[in-house]
């Protein structure tokens, strides 16, 4: 009889077992009050993704003066096991004795060594039993206690100062909290933005982006909708790689105004994919503009496509867009805007930012000062700041020739113009950028110069691309 119970710890194959009742949503939530209240993180039905594989944990918390807790959900009752006993797995036994736990156990130890090259981050097991007392327990055979310590065994309608309790022992405070963002960052490498200089470890996306991302996509148009600034494109790319992670067979085809900002998604997803040990097939993932989609090359990845993710829509053409739907036939298809659909029940909104508004700084001029005002400012700021942390945006590109040829010759350098096609294939963005609006998509600098001759609607969405400050220089209405 006790033989199925027994392949519950000795063997990786899942079981089918009964329904838990509400004593299972209590404790979940006292956990998860646990984890809110010592400032950590509690993930149920979590996924480990590692290299090619995903290791199911059924429940994951993360203390900062802890480590990481990691459980299995039991859910036995009194009645199936009454008379049972049960013995451990050895090698005389000729079965396993590595238990699904201890292979989990091994593989976030796997995970944080290959994202953080050393870890050693106190990883600790339980058993949650919300079908089970402890007195329910205490009645079973000894040979369950031998097998399940219950200082390791949480039961069904246990107090909160117990759970606590339970937890203390298994580990011991750190002299030091550990980093949230580099331990939880590391288990969910596809949901961190990548370490930088003033944040080594990385950050996590919001709690409403990542609602989004465990949110499947439906048949319908699904439309992600945020003001500028607020992670659109962000998720839109780890949604992409959580979709081939999940399923490998997926064709993901992403569209973006401009070529320059598929690329910068496209170096985006390879730095995550590097840093988060993660691994997908390259070949399951395209990037497109509007301007391809009469080549043989679009024809082609539409047509092989499962999933089409588009960025940035409100800067493409709206037959486009169009098209689009009426052709989606029975694909998934997402749509990135800054306005939501006033028909459609399906959006989902963003509205936490993670990067804050540029600090603009506004100058008047005349018309015959203007270029001279932008060239004095310009050599100013580089007395601090490179060439590359610097993008100048004009009205038009009948323009970006006069202040390129004025620019080069003030500065003695060779500014570049961003143009739809502009590709880092052949060339970098180290020098200092002239372009215009329609091609800032996926731009993103330390200050933005934006010259302005009359007022412009996409004043947000220009200054959404500056991570810090900008600077308007506009004319000086009489």
């Amino acid at each position: 009889m006790f033989k199925s119970l027994l392949n519950r710890f000795i063997s990786n194959k899942p079981q089918t077992i009964v329904a838990a009742d509400e004593n299972s949503t209590e404790g979940i939530k006292l956990l998860q009050s646990i984890a809110v209240e010592e400032d950590g993180a509690f993930f149920e039905n979590f996924k480990l993704y590692h290299h090619n594989t995903i290791t199911p944990i059924d429940l994951l918390m993360f203390l900062p003066n802890k480590g990481i807790y990691f459980g299995e959900k039991i859910l036995w009752n009194l009645n199936e096991l009454k008379g049972a006993q049960v013995e451990r797995s050895s090698k005389r036994s000729k079965k396993s004795a590595a238990t699904r736990l201890e292979n989990t156990e091994r593989r976030i130890h796997q995970k944080l060594d290959d994202v953080l090259s050393f870890d050693s981050t106190p990883i600790e097991r339980f058993f949650w039993m919300p079908n089970l007392s402890e007195i329910e327990f205490d009645s079973l055979d000894s040979s369950f206690h031998e097998l399940l310590p219950k200082g390791r065994l949480l039961f069904k309608n246990e107090l909160k100062e117990s759970i606590e309790e339970k937890l203390k022992a298994l580990a011991p405070s750190q002299t030091e909290p550990l980093s949230l963002n580099k331990v939880i960052g590391s288990l969910t490498s596809h949901t961190l933005l990548l370490p930088t200089e003033s944040n080594p470890f990385g950050s996590l996306i919001s709690e409403e982006q990542i609602t989004f991302l465990n949110t499947p996509l439906n048949t319908s148009i699904n439309l992600l909708c945020g003001d500028y600034g607020s992670g659109k494109s962000t998720v839109l790319l780890r949604k992409a790689l959580l979709i081939l992670l999940d399923d490998p067979t997926q064709k993901v085809m992403i569209i973006t105004p401009t070529k320059l900002g598929g690329e910068l998604l496209r170096d985006e997803l390879m730095g995550l994919i590097d840093y988060g040990a993660l691994s997908i097939d390259i070949a399951s993932l395209s990037f497109h503009t509007p301007e391809q989609k009469e080549s043989t090359e679009y024809r082609k990845h539409f047509q092989e496509s499962t999933v089409i993710l588009c960025d940035d829509t409100d800067h493409m053409q709206l037959d486009f867009i169009e098209t689009l739907k009426k052709q989606k036939s029975n694909r998934f298809l997402l749509l990135c805007s800054v306005s939501a659909s006033p028909s459609s029940h399906d959006d989902h909104k963003l509205i936490n930012h993670y990067r804050y508004d540029a600090r603009h700084h506004l100058i008047q001029c005349s018309e015959q000062t203007l270029l001279t005002t932008l060239l004095n400012s310009i050599h100013t700021r580089l007395e601090s700041a490179p060439l590359s942390h610097i993008v100048i945006v004009l009205p038009d590109f009948e323009t970006t020739e006069e202040y390129k040829k004025a620019i080069d010759e003030y500065l003695q350098i060779n500014c570049q113009i961003l143009t739809p096609s502009f590709s880092l294939q052949y060339r970098n963005l180290d020098d200092l950028i002239l372009t215009t609006p329609e091609c800032l998509s996926g731009i993103s600098v330390p200050h933005l110069y934006l010259i302005s001759l009359q007022e412009n609607n996409d004043y947000p969405f220009i200054l959404s691309r500056a991570s810090e400050t900008a600077t308007i220089i506009s004319l000086q209405h009489s």
